[in-house]
Order: structure tokens, then sequence, then C-alpha cells
């Protein structure tokens, strides 16, 4: 007998067993929504074509998905050793270079984002 044929199931929530997919969406309730959504970003990405340096508004949401993402695997860093690091490394600085291994994870992780 497995470890799930084991386990008692009683007093668990049923959530959605043999629901999903729906057989029938009332298309309506998310169509409208989901223009304002399309139209929404697609501003936003004319407004970052326009502007001269996109970085601006791109680096710091870039570094903060790094830093979550890499702490849901485990790799635990902070906006401000991040940032610290950057500004260490493009001083040549030698605290730049005796940094935690995290914080090296982090940024390889935030490097692939940006397709370095």
């Amino acid at each position: 007998m497995s470890n799930y044929q084991k386990m008692d199931f009683e007093n668990s929530v049923a959530y959605h067993y043999d629901k999903l997919p729906p057989s029938r969406l009332n298309y309506a309730l998310f169509v409208d929504p989901l223009l304002k959504a399309t139209d929404a970003l697609a501003r936003y990405d004319q407004m970052l074509k326009n502007m001269h340096n996109s970085e601006i508004l791109l680096a710091p949401l870039r570094n903060q998905e790094a830093v979550i993402s890499s702490r849901m695997e485990g790799t635990i860093s902070t906006m401000d050793e991040i940032l610290k690091f950057e500004a260490d490394s493009e001083s040549d600085s030698d605290e730049a270079k005796h940094v935690r291994t995290e914080i090296y994870e982090t940024i390889l992780y935030q490097n692939c984002i940006k397709g370095h």
C-alpha cells in the first residue's frame, strides 16, 4: 500500500476536483477587463519606447523580480545588497569582490532577465 493510500482524506477540502477545465465559460465576464489590460500594456510599452533611458523604470522592477524569484529558490538577498554590489562593482571597489554567494546568484538571475 502506498503512502497516498494510507492518508486520511476525510476532513480534507475538495478543490474543484473533476471541475476543471469548465465545460462552459462566459467570456463576456472577462473580455472587457482583458481589453483594458492589453490597452494599458500597449500604452506602457509605447511610453518605454519613447523614453530616452527606459532603464530608469525597468531596472528597479528587474531587481525586485530577481530578489523575489531567487528567494523562492532559497537564495536570500535584499535590494540594498544588490544595489550596493552594483555601485561597488562600477567603482571597482574591493568590496564587490567579497560578497556573499547569494548576491552573485541573484545578480546572475537579474542578468538573465535583462538578456545578458
